[in-house]
């Protein structure tokens, strides 16, 4: 049986999925192959499209999602850009991507604001790059400057061997650089470093996401310590779909059995801030 979802329950209340990912329909079963491999045949729960993943939203009660695009290919930056823009539209809203490897990123920026979408992607895996590094900083200082949220994964990736290109030390240093910076590390702040999160990262005013976290924690008593000394207004419930079942990203935390105003906040408010959807959605 199923997880049971926010409608299952007779709860009345609205989430947002601040992490998944789709691609356009003629790719997207390729590209969900190709991930696969990657990751070692880690399983997929959609078909990867914007039809398919929106369809699995309405079954688990989610209201709304966020996609997030990763650009692995500096020629490929502004077509997929123009791509997100063209869709970009409450139930299903997206923010940019830029591939550090451009030699147009701050142009770039500049027209992921004018195309209206609210921050960009990174991943530290996939693109090759530190935060910290010398040829960031401008890309930072910019996204600061334009109010454009920052969204990383963070800590080790299933396709890649360890250490990785970050650890959460790096995101804190970061914050503490650029304090107008909205920052979102996923995995709840580092994928398998939840240790160090605890340690360097927790307490900062940077948002974690619960995405593909829970599951793959030694004890789920951590999960709720990293929430608790973090504080629930700063994080944002996210799945990582199609890698993860969207009614289990959902039920894990209905799980916890939070009070209800914190569970609320992680379900809906704190993106409904973040990302300004009390004037954009339709719920």
């Amino acid at each position: 049986m199923k997880p049971p979802s926010a409608a299952w329950c007779g709860l009345v209340m609205r989430i947002f999925d601040v992490h998944t990912h789709v691609f356009p329909e003629k790719i997207a079963a390729r590209a969900l192959r190709h991930l696969q491999e990657v990751s070692h045949e880690l399983p997929v729960f959609s078909d990867g499209t914007r039809p398919g993943q929106l369809a699995n939203a309405a079954k688990a009660g989610i209201s709304g999602m966020l996609n997030c695009p990763v650009v692995t290919n500096a020629g490929q930056m502004r077509s997929v850009n123009d791509w997100v823009a063209s869709w970009h539209a409450w139930p299903y809203l997206s923010l940019g991507g830029i591939c550090p490897e451009a030699e147009d990123l701050l142009p770039e920026l500049q027209r992921i604001r004018q195309l209206g979408l609210p921050g960009i992607k990174l991943h530290p895996e996939y693109q090759s790059f530190n935060p910290l590094e010398e040829r960031m900083q401008p890309v930072w200082q910019t996204c600061q400057d334009l109010n454009l949220i920052v969204f990383f994964h963070a800590g080790n990736d299933i396709g890649f061997p360890e250490p990785g290109h970050s650890k959460p030390a790096d995101f804190a240093e970061l914050a503490q650089k650029y304090p107008r910076l909205r920052v979102v590390c996923a995995h709840m702040g580092g994928w398998r470093k939840w240790d160090e999160v605890e340690r360097d990262l927790v307490g900062t005013n940077v948002y974690l996401d619960t995405s593909f976290a829970l599951s793959y924690m030694p004890e789920q008593e951590q999960f709720r310590r990293i929430i608790e000394k973090h504080g629930t207004e700063r994080i944002l419930f996210g799945s990582d779909s199609p890698w993860q079942n969207l009614w289990t990203a959902v039920n894990e935390i209905l799980l916890l059995q939070l009070p209800k105003e914190e569970q609320d906040k992680i379900l809906w408010q704190n993106a409904a801030d973040l990302f300004e959807l009390e004037e954009k959605c339709e719920c």
